[in-house]
């Protein structure tokens, strides 16, 4: 693996960028929240949070082992490329339209009976009922931000062989909870977390649009720089 290579610069903005999506945000501040409620310390609060953010990481690495493995099965990889740009771009401009025109239920958000049951495993407040939340928030937010990583994931089964991709996998989901862990130190503050908060509910639709975005640019470079 070239450290200095474009595939690597790719793969690191893609993770960060993949982690700037509503339901990764929104779901971690909820779960900060519910915390608070629940009479938890900072120290209880970062100690279950980071749990539930390394199973996090954990379940979507062992989504994306699983992807890379059955992506790299197909000896098509130019067109495998192409299509995973394309589903990028097409949910992109799907969930841009579900922002801008709302219909039943916007394809960049967490369903509610999952918001429900990722609630009712968080109330328990304990560090193995996070790590549960953390798989269940891992499973459940991957149809709202899956398509980056499907990208990606096509991007590196035409690129390297399955051991490095391994490598670049781990890279990318490190930058995908970076920010959330940034974000869990900064709002284990109570009164730092309700500003945090509101700023969400406030921006909830510019964020999706950002992220609606976010994916029709990555599709764009794929297409135009590594097909």
């Amino acid at each position: 693996m070239n450290p200095n290579g474009p595939l690597l610069h790719f793969v690191i903005a893609a993770g960060l960028l993949d982690s700037f999506n509503p339901c990764a945000i929104a779901v971690l501040l909820i779960f900060i929240a519910l915390m608070f409620t629940l009479s938890k310390n900072r120290s209880a609060i970062l100690s279950m949070g980071f749990v539930y953010i390394m199973f996090i990481f954990l379940t979507y690495l062992a989504i994306g082992l699983g992807l890379l493995k059955i992506i790299t099965i197909f000896s098509i990889p130019h067109l495998i490329v192409k299509i995973g740009a394309w589903i990028v771009i097409i949910v992109g401009l799907w969930g841009l339209k579900d922002t801008l025109f709302p219909g039943k239920r916007n394809i960049l958000a967490i369903p509610i009976g999952s918001r429900q049951l990722i609630a009712s495993w968080a109330t328990k407040a304990t560090i193995p009922a996070a790590a549960v939340t953390g798989i269940l928030v891992g499973l459940t937010e991957f149809p709202c931000s899956g398509a980056v990583y499907i990208a990606t994931l096509t991007l590196l089964s035409s690129s390297t062989t399955f051991l490095k991709g391994l490598i670049y996998l781990i890279v990318y989901n490190f930058m995908f909870v970076l920010p959330l862990i940034v974000l869990l130190l900064i709002a284990a503050n109570r009164m730092i977390l309700e500003k945090m908060i509101n700023l969400d509910e406030m921006n909830s639709d510019r964020i999706r649009v950002i992220s609606a975005l976010i994916m029709i640019g990555i599709g764009i470079v794929i297409l135009k720089w590594f097909v």
